[in-house]
Order: structure tokens, then C-alpha cells, then sequence
């Protein structure tokens, strides 16, 4: 694990500047406090920060085939390493290390970019091809793992964060007023857009080519889509070994490896497997929150660690712990993601990182099997749909708007009632709707109405338009939402403490398992999950797996009404506040006081402000280097 950077002057051959290089990876040391290594050849610079997992002692960075033709920095971890290395071997390919990031070398040497899709692990990756003259950009299938670039005068910067970019004092930094929107409606922004203007991010299973002709950006992973039918007794049977073999696989390290546990099923399981595969106890973790709150599961997780036999270990955070280091969690988000559990996720991270360098999560389960509420949603929405359109219209949907604080639920309403698919996803991420957008927002800022996350999630629907709607939605939440949300802010919160975070739950080989699963092993009846709940019966106790899904949630609509109450106002509406530059102030207030009288649920709304408030602050209003020591 380790964070990347480099510069290609691509267009005019201009020399690379190695103090710009060092000053770029000393931005993101964070990611790999272990060593440092640069390749600089006339307009190529490539810079890397190393935590060192595998191949400990020899697997320095940059690293090169055999001629020196061909030069890696990389991010993350490939899985299937040791069987790609035996195949290429007999290919006649030498080895100098024992690292999988010499392996990406040999098998691109050997098979060209076509080579990347035979990669089973989470990355992301920039090579250096010297005989062509091109650099190449690369991030794995799901998006676990970042990279960002931009283009400037022919040239092209590029990071494993933003703030490696950032080091470069030419980058001009603003806001990107059309993420800015995007941002509002999802409470993240998708790729291939940042909030900041002229810098992006890759897509996951995308690459980007640079050489002289200038960039081209290509997809190189396309999942297999096709629904297979069989017993339920089959599925089990494969999704167990499917299971087992990706905790093994993502168990291979020369340092400790703990696991992060909640009160949950799914994080239940990875810790099970791993305590089965070690052969003895390992270290859990989980985090929980001062007070009586219904997200708190510190008593379950305890629970499981105790059935299971872990050596566990917790973290309590308060409502004012929250707000001091809030701040702090978005310097190393680096953009505004407005999900409240993702200090909570630093919190665990940071206890974890005292007592190993990697853990493996249980995040990437709900996506795929239909853990989610709008899952449930879409597979009985079409019997709503065919409820009188005027019983709809002028009973139901009257009726749910009329409930105070349940604006999830209306949304989940709204959506049932759309026909086409593509709508009906875009709609279900909805936060800010277009009528409180045209209120909020101060003349020079715009809603586009929708189109460009539109095209956002078609991208993805499109691999799998014929298939039925919960395929579909479920096929777009792993590659739309869950890069650039989740997976982005455990990333980030966990190399913050440079800390190994796996997700084994979105191995490539058991995600194309469970893609071809047809949606009524998924759901049954009103059980979510339900083939993984069936499975789940070899492993874990039945008291773990009937427990009610609570999330890795935040008590945050708590502490706003409590102990940090007027927190959101003194911030969103101070007289230097960024929201004034964008927002009305009046909007703003009536936005705060119909949430506190309880007449609109606008935890979410409010909290997408605070976000966006105190990210501007760091990046944009003052220097990004504030939290940086």
C-alpha cells in the first residue's frame, strides 16, 4: 500500500522539476511512512510514499522490467499475484522481488493493457512505457483505490490525493460549479469529476493513455453480466468456497492482519474466516459513541468478538470529539463527502493502526446483495406501479408527503412511481431536490437538472439495461456510489493513519459470483440479503445473523440537537462563511429552523452544507497545508 504521484510533460518534452516530485510525495507521507522512491527521466517524474505490507526488504519502488523499458509506482495490493508470477515465470519473465507490484511490470510486458483485467486486487497504478513514450493511469474495477490527474499546458499531474497535485503552486484551486451540484444532489461527487475544477479522478476499470498525441481515457474492465440459474443448495455451495478463498487471498501479508467488527453479519463473517485461516486469535476493532444512541454498537460488536474469539478492541467518540476533528477528516477526504460515519471511520482506523498495519471490512456487502432499503424498494416496485395511477397520484403520494421528517421515505415513493429504470435510480440518490436547489442557490449558480449524474449512472446501467431493475440498481450502487463515497472515504481516513484497509467482499471473482445471481436469491420475501444470510449458517451464530441491520451509522442528528446544538448555524451562516459566496443566507436559516420544529428531516440536507463549509475553508479560502503536520 503506498501513495503515487508523478508529472509527464507529455506535448513539449520539457525536463520534469525532482523538487516538485519530492515536494509532491512529502504531501501524502501519511500514505506510506516507510520509504520513498523517484524515477525521473527527462519529461517523465514519478514519485511514490511506501507502506510496506509484502516483500518487505525488496519490494522498493519504482520498480522495472528487465531492460529498464518499462517503470511502475503503485497503489495497493493484487491478490492473484502469486499465480500470474508462476505463469509469466514460464514465460520466461525474471523476478527480482518478491512484491505483486513487479508482477503488474512483467504481465503489461507480456499481454499489454490487456493485462489489466487479469488483475484481481484493488489499485491504482501509473506506468511508464518508454519505448512508446506513454504514461498510462489505472484503477482497479470497484474504485478502491484513488487517482486523480489533471492537464495543464501539455503537460499532466497526477496522485494518488489531491494534495499531491496541489503541491504544485501553478494549480490554480476553485470550485467546479457543476460538481458543486453534483455534490448537492448525491452528497458526493461521481467520477470522473472533483469538486475542483480541471481536476479528475479516474474511473474504476478505466485507464487513461498520455503520449504525445495528448489523453485518452478508455474502460478496460467490463463485469461479467449474464443472470445463471441455479439450485439454492448450488449457490451456497459456491458462494461459500467463493467467500472463504477471498479472505484467504486478501489475508496475504508479511505484517499482522485485524479486522474491522461491528455488531453486523457481514464483518462477522471476515472475522470468522480470517480466526479459522490464522489459526488463532486475532485483533478486532470497533467504534461506538458517548450516550444511549441507537447507532451504537459496541454491546454486539463485543458480542460477536466474544462468540467468535477475537482480541477486541474499542473506541468511544463524543458529540464534541466529532466536531473538532471534523474539520481535520475532510483535509484527508480532500473533497466533500457528506456521510457522517466517516469520522467514526478515522476513529477506528486510528485505534486499529496502534496495534496492526491491515485490516479486512466487511464494506462492499449491501451493494451486491440488496442490503439496502431502495433494494427492497425496487424489487416490489413494479406491484406499486401497477396500482390505479390515480390512487397513486391523488391518495398515496399526498399522504407520504404529508408526513413530517420522513423525506427518505418520500423519495423512496417518488421513485417507485418512474417507469424507466435509468430515472428511477438517478432519482433514488436524491438529496437536494431541483425546487430547493432554485431557492438555494445565489445568482451564478445553476442546477444542470440532472443531466450530467444522469449520464453518470447510465454509464453503468448500460452494461446491464436488460437485465431487471434490481440488477440494475444493484450493478450501478457498486460502481457509482460506492467508489466515490464509501470506498473513497475509507481509503483516505484509514491511509490518514497509514493503515491497509481490504474489502474481500469485492474480490473480482466472488463479484462476478454474486453478479450472476439472480435477484430472488437476494431477496425473499421481506429478507434482504437472503443467500448470504443462508450461507452465513455455516460460519457465524444465528444470534449475529437475525440481529437488526443498524449500519456504520452516526449519531449526528442527535448530537446537533443537543450537545452541538447551533453548531450547523454559527458555522453555515457566520458573516465569512464560503455558503454565503454560494447560497442564500435566508434559505439557509429556514432550512436549519424547519429541521429543528421537526417539520422536514433535513439531517442530510444540513450536514451536505457543513461539509461542503468546512472543506472550502481548508482548500479553497485558506492554505490546504492546515492539518498537514
Amino acid at each position: 500500500m503506498c501513495g503515487i504521484c508523478g508529472i509527464y510533460n507529455y506535448r513539449f518534452g520539457k525536463p520534469v522539476d525532482e523538487f516538485l516530485i519530492r515536494s509532491m510525495a512529502s504531501q501524502i507521507i501519511h500514505r506510506g511512512p516507510d520509504d520513498d522512491g523517484f524515477y525521473i527521466e527527462g519529461a517523465l517524474g514519478l514519485g511514490m510514499r511506501r507502506l510496506s505490507i509484502i516483500d518487505i526488504d525488496g519490494g522498493h519502488q519504482p520498480i522495472s522490467n528487465e531492460d529498464g523499458s518499462i517503470w511502475i509506482v503503485f497503489n495497493g495490493e493484487i491478490y492473484n499475484f502469486p499465480e500470474l508470477r508462476r505463469e509469466l515465470q514460464l514465460k520466461g519473465h525474471i523476478f527480482r522481488t518478491r512484491s505483486d507490484t513487479e508482477t503488474v511490470v512483467h504481465a503489461y510486458e507480456e499481454w499489454g493493457v490487456d493485462s489489466f483485467s487479469k488483475l484481481n486486487g484493488m489499485y491504482g497504478f501509473a506506468l511508464w512505457d518508454s519505448r512508446n513514450k506513454e504514461l498510462i493511469l489505472a484503477r482497479d474495477p470497484f474504485g478502491i483505490k484513488p487517482l486523480y490527474y489533471t492537464e495543464q499546458d501539455g503537460r499532466v499531474l497526477f496522485g494518488s490525493e489531491i494534495k499531491a497535485i496541489l503541491a504544485d503552486p501553478t494549480i490554480l484551486r476553485s470550485v467546479d460549479t457543476s460538481a458543486l451540484d453534483d455534490f448537492l444532489t448525491l452528497t458526493f461527487v461521481p467520477s470522473p469529476n472533483t469538486i475542483f475544477r480541471d481536476i479528475n479522478k479516474i474511473p474504476p476499470g478505466h485507464l487513461l493513455r498520455v503520449n504525445q498525441a495528448g489523453l485518452v481515457l478508455q474502460r478496460f474492465y467490463i463485469s461479467p453480466s449474464n443472470l445463471q440459474y441455479r439450485s439454492e443448495t448450488e449457490w451456497i455451495e459456491a458462494l461459500r468456497a467463493g467467500i472463504e478463498a477471498s479472505v484467504e487471498r486478501q489475508m496475504i501479508s508479511d505484517v499482522p492482519v485485524g479486522v474491522m467488527l461491528s455488531g453486523g453479519m457481514d464483518s462477522a463473517i471476515i472475522a470468522t474466516l480470517m480466526r479459522r485461516f490464522a489459526g488463532k486469535s486475532i485483533h478486532s476493532f470497533t467504534v461506538g459513541f458517548e450516550g444511549n444512541f441507537e447507532q451504537n454498537e459496541l454491546v454486539t460488536a463485543r458480542r460477536s468478538a466474544e462468540l467468535i474469539g477475537t482480541e477486541h478492541h474499542e473506541a468511544v467518540i463524543s458529540g464534541n470529539e466529532y466536531a473538532e476533528f471534523l474539520p481535520k477528516s475532510l483535509w484527508h477526504l480532500e473533497e466533500p463527502v457528506a456521510t457522517a460515519s466517516t469520522l467514526a471511520f478515522y476513529w477506528i482506523c486510528r485505534l486499529a493502526r496502534q496495534h496492526v498495519k491491515v485490516v479486512l471490512t466487511g464494506q462492499g456487502a449491501d451493494e451486491p446483495f440488496a442490503g439496502y432499503g431502495r433494494h427492497l424498494g425496487e424489487y416490489y416496485g413494479h406491484w406499486y406501479r401497477q396500482l390505479p395511477h390515480i390512487l397513486r397520484r391523488w391518495v398515496l403520494t399526498p399522504l407520504i408527503d404529508g408526513l413530517p421528517r420522513n423525506e427518505k421515505l418520500k423519495r423512496a415513493v417518488h421513485s417507485l412511481d418512474i417507469m424507466d429504470p435509468l430515472t428511477r435510480i438517478t432519482q433514488i440518490y436524491t438529496i437536494f431536490d431541483a425546487n430547493l436547489k432554485r431557492r438555494l442557490y445565489r445568482d451564478g449558480l445553476s442546477s444542470d437538472g440532472g443531466r450530467c449524474i444522469r449520464s453518470s449512472v447510465a454509464r453503468w446501467q448500460n452494461d446491464v439495461q436488460n437485465q431487471n431493475g434490481l440488477s440494475q440498481m444493484l450493478y450501478v450502487d457498486a460502481r457509482f456510489s460506492l467508489p466515490d463515497n464509501l470506498l473513497m472515504y475509507g481509503d483516505k481516513m484509514s491511509m490518514a493513519v497509514s493503515l491497509e484497509t481490504r474489502v474481500p467482499f469485492l474480490d473480482l471473482e466472488l463479484m462476478s459470483l454474486v453478479e450472476s445471481m439472480p435477484p430472488e436469491m437476494k431477496i425473499r420475501r421481506l429478507t434482504q440479503k437472503y443467500i448470504l444470510k443462508r450461507t452465513a449458517t455455516a460460519w457465524v451464530s444465528p444470534e449475529i445473523i437475525k440481529r437488526k441491520k443498524i449500519g456504520f451509522a452516526t449519531p449526528i442528528d442527535q448530537w446537533f440537537g443537543g450537545e452541538l446544538r447551533g453548531y450547523i448555524g454559527d458555522q453555515l451562516l457566520a458573516t465569512d462563511s464560503a455558503c454565503r459566496q454560494y447560497f442564500e443566507p435566508k434559505v439557509i436559516e429556514t432550512i436549519i429552523l424547519d429541521h429543528e420544529n421537526h417539520r422536514h428531516d433535513y439531517k442530510r440536507h444540513l450536514f451536505s452544507l457543513l461539509t461542503f463549509e468546512l472543506w472550502h475553508k481548508q482548500f479553497i479560502s485558506s492554505n490546504a497545508g492546515e492539518f498537514s503536520s
